[in-house]
């Protein structure tokens, strides 16, 4: 089972200036157990939305560990958790930035972090179901069929009230396995 315990940021990497708010800074860590409340308030007020899956508090707690979190000023701005699917399959879940930093790449900034976290824990490919591909493919990411993922709708789509009749979009990156060589493109 892939596990995530922590995530290593390098420092230049780690702290931005927002183009909207200039000399706030925004890092992205490793969730934290206090953290929970904040990524469950901020996860549940995109569900009504449409933008996530409900997660109940006990779960997002349970899973803490496997989050990022973007924080400025001390205060939790975006998540997103890679969940092991298999062993060589993780999924990016429940990955969102509150409305008011949306469009500052903060969401695009968690979505690499996340994948970054599981080329080094060794998963072949990571995946996705969402309403918007464009920031996945913007990552490397392609669209494929939801069949090509069996890993997902054994772990948790047979059990959606939303299964055959899906409206989000799934997306996967071929990783290279435990090397991190990164996503293939073209041919050798």
């Amino acid at each position: 089972m892939i596990t995530m315990t922590t995530v290593s940021v390098e420092p230049a990497a780690d702290v931005r200036r927002h183009p909207a708010a200039p000399g706030a800074e925004v890092s992205i860590r490793p969730a934290e157990r206090g953290d929970a409340p904040a990524i469950d308030r901020l996860v549940a007020a995109n569900v009504g939305p449409g933008l996530l899956l409900p997660r109940s508090s006990a779960d997002i707690l349970r899973h803490v560990s496997r989050f990022l979190v973007a924080t400025r000023g001390g205060e939790v701005i975006g998540c997103g958790e890679l969940a092991p699917l298999s062993k060589t399959m993780s999924e990016v879940r429940s990955l969102v930035v509150v409305a008011a930093e949306r469009g500052g790449g903060i969401g695009s900034r968690l979505l690499a972090a996340v994948v970054a976290g599981g080329r080094r824990q060794g998963a072949s490919r990571v995946c996705a179901f969402t309403h918007i591909p464009r920031a996945f493919v913007a990552q490397g990411f392609s669209i494929v069929p939801h069949t090509w993922l069996p890993e997902k709708i054994m772990t948790d789509c047979q059990a959606c009230e939303w299964f055959r009749r899906c409206a989000q979009y799934a997306v996967v990156i071929e990783l290279g396995g435990s090397r991190g060589r990164g996503p293939r493109r073209g041919s050798p």
